[in-house]
């Protein structure tokens, strides 16, 4: 365990604000984001039947937005690294909402599938970019805190469900069925906020106009420090190296057993409780209940994890715990009472080990390398958010239910789990500390 080095009253101040002035606008963005990723979970509930798409047709076309989100992921990150986070990111945002709206004109699998593609072209670069924008303002010691208000804006978004839900209701509204406007309406939020990121963010402290000089050259100094830190303890790791880190591409394996789980339940859980006999507004509010109680989970896990400086064991927890949601509810899946159970325990492994694994880059990767390295791994390992979807429809099609789908969730987050441990144990026996412990020099209190 590293030794705790204290900050001057000028520090906390410094992170204060900036935490206060970015995480907000940050946390709706993280919100806007997951909502323009998962709505077509709900309008699947009418919108199937209209277009004639099958389980695996809505598997296919829900899911193929993974690959071009993929191809597209590392040079994003590149152009963001170069032109800077608050015009970048504004862009995409803008151009996401764009495409979300257009979404509404599809008349069949062919043109879903095409929208889908240019999403994933559009929302390319922004949660690594995101990412890489709170590691350029936020020390290590309180990365994790600021990881968790993260995952907890996006468990909020789950909230939108019961919302887009009422949305199907406007069915016939000027000549549109209900599911297009649930398009329509859920991609303007992300122009908007588009707009506010250009306005409010900034790409780095020295633009930090809202800081005191002291807190501002406090802040630049202790970056500027952990990054020196990284280096010192790993070497000189460049943008192009980084693209194939062996660590990095561990990761990627990780996290693409990850987004298989967690795309799949997320695209399918509304046609998943509608097999319950729920009503259209019944599955909108308990499909937010996996979400939404895992937020104070959330929080405490990963605070936990920052007084401990460990990640690999708390990931790897958080991992099994799912793995035992799903495990539960495939095994109940005829009793829905408890099958809602298991999927709310998973809800809470699954947003614990998103909040303990977007610490982990940045315990060994700096830099432009920290955006080369969000990227392939965002990018890379959501190419499980393809075959997620895609899985589930293909069994739900062969075998007319959603049992086997969800016992496959929890085999796969205990193979999460198993590959995290592993990777701990070799970080031990190479002496390589930083990413056995997430990071820091300067240990949480």
């Amino acid at each position: 365990m590293h030794e705790t080095r204290e900050w001057p009253d000028v520090g906390h101040r410094a992170v204060r604000k900036v935490m206060a002035r970015f995480m907000p606008l940050i946390g709706l963005c993280y919100i806007a984001v997951y909502v323009d990723r998962l709505n077509i979970g709900v309008a699947a509930l009418t919108m199937n039947d209209d277009l004639g798409i099958s389980a695996s047709a809505f598997g296919f076309t829900a899911g193929v937005y993974f690959w071009s989100y993929t191809v597209c992921e590392p040079p994003s990150n590149y152009i963001l690294t170069k032109v800077g986070a608050r015009r970048w990111l504004g862009r995409i945002m803008v151009t996401w909402g764009l495409v979300t709206i257009a979404t509404a004109t599809v008349q069949g699998t062919t043109s879903l599938a095409c929208a889908r593609v240019l999403l994933g072209i559009a929302e390319a670069g922004f949660s690594p970019g995101m990412l890489y924008f709170v590691s350029r303002w936020i020390p290590q010691r309180e990365r994790g805190r600021a990881m968790a208000w993260i995952i907890a804006f996006i468990c909020l978004s789950s909230l939108a469900t019961p919302v887009t839900t009422q949305i199907l209701g406007l069915d016939g509204l000027l000549g549109l069925a209900g599911w297009r406007w649930v398009f329509v309406f859920t991609g303007i939020p992300a122009i908007v906020l588009g707009c506010a990121c250009v306005k409010i963010l900034r790409d780095g402290p020295k633009d930090a106009e809202f800081l005191t000089a002291a807190e501002r050259d406090w802040l630049v100094a202790e970056l500027r420090s952990e990054d020196r830190g990284t280096t010192d303890a790993h070497g000189e790791h460049g943008f192009a190296r980084s693209l194939v880190h062996p660590r990095v591409l561990v990761l990627v394996m990780v996290f693409v057993c990850f987004t298989f789980c967690l795309n799949g339940f997320q695209l399918w859980i509304p046609q998943i409780l509608a097999q319950f006999g729920l009503s259209r507004s019944q599955v909108g509010w308990v499909a937010t209940l996996p979400a939404l109680l895992a937020i104070g989970p959330v929080l405490w896990w990963m605070r936990r994890s920052d007084r401990r400086q460990e990640r690999t064991v708390h990931f790897a927890v958080a991992a099994a715990v799912a793995a035992a949601g799903f495990g539960l509810a495939a095994v109940s899946f005829s009793v829905p009472a408890l099958a809602i159970a298991g999927f709310c325990v998973a809800g809470m492994g699954l947003y614990g080990a998103m909040g303990v694994f977007i610490t982990m880059p940045s315990s060994f990767l700096t830099g432009v390398a920290l955006a080369a390295g969000f990227g392939v791994i965002n990018g890379a390992g959501n190419l499980g958010g393809y075959f997620g979807p895609q899985v589930t429809g293909w069994i739900k099609d062969a075998t007319g239910g959603f049992t086997a789908a969800i016992g496959v969730y929890a085999v796969v987050l205990a193979l999460a789990a198993a590959i995290v441990l592993a990777l701990g144990a070799t970080a031990r026996r190479t002496s390589s500390p930083r990413l056995l412990t997430g990071a820091e020099s300067t240990a949480g209190s």
